[in-house]
């Protein structure tokens, strides 16, 4: 007979706050082959010249410490962006950048305000850091509630455009009319920007409180690289450095955003493709399953099972090998999230549903 061992208290020098906290979960990474991954929004292109640009550079050089500044990296972005250097952060994902930003503008108990339903790390991060996180309702249809969020009092205020989970985009004047109502920072969280919305890049001109965050674990195709920049504010980006690790983004992660940043106009083509595949196949789950499909300006579709729970048709089309994302929040627990993968991908998604849901 074996006995259970003894659940262990939580140390007494670890925060209380920090004990109750309910930690971000990533999506399943399945870890064999085999799979048909439609659950973390990655990007199924890769650019060739990276792979070998980063091969070339995993040499005698990784014995060094990398650029702590990203010099050149910035300079390749302020040409493309039209930002100044000095105006652009780059870091280990937008992840570490949104962390930064938290850390910089929230103190503890200080209010922090984002629409709900949206990336569910903003509440994390809040808790983490003591604040108070006040989550606004979206509008029925997904609408951005401006007012509202002017009104939660946040010294900052986080807006995914295009929203996620909803894939919903947001004009730039409705950015910009809250950029003039909140008391602190509006940061605008651009991961799918380059898949169908519209940037906020022109109101740093006009806005001192915006800051603005992009990744290139997206329309890049490069999630596993971790990279990440924000332009804002000279001041506002000096403040998020002050608080950044030493040494932030690794050399042959810089190499492959330089040789990335080159290829650009490849990579938004890709992004254009995207979109297309993302348009038609929402059509055919309409039209063939009879789903709810929400318009999207993003990689993935959030859409409503007709017949059966989205939960069973989760478990379903996981019990093939497919992973599509499944939330349990209040809203979207009606919903699957879906990537958009390759052509093959995404036909093997239809054949599966037409299996599951016959």
């Amino acid at each position: 007979m074996t006995t259970r061992a003894p659940e262990r208290a939580t140390p007494p020098w670890i925060r209380p706050h920090v004990t109750a906290l309910h930690p971000y979960v990533p999506g399943e990474q399945p870890q064999e082959e085999g799979w048909v991954k439609l659950n973390t929004n990655e990007n199924p292109y890769l650019l060739p010249q990276v792979v070998q640009a980063v091969a070339e550079a995993a040499g005698d050089a990784l014995q060094c410490y990398p650029d702590p500044v990203c010099t050149a990296l910035r300079a390749g972005l302020s040409a493309r962006y039209g930002v100044p250097p000095e105006a652009i952060l780059c870091g280990n994902g937008s992840d570490e950048l949104l962390t930064l930003a938290v850390r910089v503008v929230a103190g503890e108990g200080d209010r922090i305000a984002y629409p709900d339903p949206s990336y569910s790390l903003y509440e994390t991060l809040a808790r983490i850091q003591n604040a108070f996180p006040v989550p606004v309702p979206l509008g029925p249809s997904w609408e951005l509630p401006v007012a509202d969020l002017a009104a939660a009092g946040g010294r900052l205020t986080l807006v995914a455009n295009p929203n996620a989970p909803t894939g919903t985009p947001y004009q730039l004047q409705e950015i910009e009319t809250l950029a003039g109502s909140v008391e602190g920072l509006l940061l605008v969280d651009e991961a799918y920007v380059d898949f169908g919305g519209q940037t906020a890049l022109p109101l740093l001109a006009r806005h001192e409180n915006v800051l603005v965050l992009r990744t290139m674990s997206k329309a890049f195709g490069l999630a596993g690289m971790r990279l990440g920049y924000a332009f804002g504010a000279p001041a506002t980006i000096t403040a998020l450095r002050k608080v950044q690790d030493s040494y932030p983004v690794d050399r042959l992660t810089q190499v492959a955003g330089m040789v990335a940043l080159e290829r650009f106009d490849e990579v938004m083509a890709n992004a254009q493709e995207i979109a297309r595949r993302r348009d038609r196949y929402a059509g055919i789950l309409r039209q063939r399953f009879g789903w709810k499909v929400w318009p999207s300006a993003t990689n993935f579709l959030l859409a409503e099972p007709a017949s059966r729970a989205a939960s069973e048709v989760f478990a379903a089309l996981k019990a093939r090998r497919i992973l599509v994302r499944h939330f349990a929040k209040a809203r979207v627990e009606r919903c699957l999230r879906i990537s958009v993968g390759t052509e093959a991908e995404m036909g093997a998604l239809v054949e599966a549903l037409e299996g599951v849901l016959a």
